[in-house]
């Protein structure tokens, strides 16, 4: 019985863990930095490839997200998939998500596509999830008009680039 609760309690963190993460897209696409703020400890961190630093703390994380998406005009598509999640005994996880993501900035007739591996690291404050860290590599991103869908740019890790 001690196994099932042990099975139990991690089948439990897993799906907070998935939550957690949902949340954190859904409130991205909705513009709701503050709250996505909540979902970080005071001092967590992230790392996002096409910032241009990483953000230590939970005011420079939502400073930065909504200093660079807060603008009415842009509108982002996040999805994350096939997370991969360890949880330990001592009350931290981690996890790599696949994420799929779009930006439409149609007053500067540009959409970007893309997807790039989320690595994660997670606490339990107070007995709930919260990031401890969050950031992203890119495996492609694609640069288009959004008018006419004309490339305009595409890198990959893995195939040569095509200017801008």
């Amino acid at each position: 019985m001690h196994a099932d609760n042990h099975a139990d309690s991690h089948a439990d963190s897993v799906e907070a863990l998935c939550r957690l993460k949902y949340a954190y897209f859904r409130l991205l696409d909705t513009k709701r930095f503050g709250e996505l703020g909540e979902l970080f400890v005071e001092d967590g961190t992230a790392d996002y490839e096409s910032a241009p630093e990483p953000y230590a703390g939970r005011a420079a994380i939502v400073g930065f997200l909504e200093g660079a998406l807060s603008d009415p005009g842009i509108v982002t598509l996040h999805q994350g998939h096939h997370p991969e999640i360890d949880v330990s005994a001592d009350g931290t996880a981690t996890a790599t998500w696949y994420l799929f993501d779009k930006v439409f900035v149609p007053a500067y007739d540009f959409v970007l596509e893309g997807t790039a591996l989320y690595e994660d690291r997670y606490v339990r404050e107070g007995g709930v999830w919260k990031f401890a860290h969050t950031g992203y590599a890119r495996i492609y991103e694609e640069r288009r008009r959004h008018s006419t869908g004309e490339l305009v740019g595409f890198t990959s890790r893995f195939a040569p680039a095509v200017p801008s």
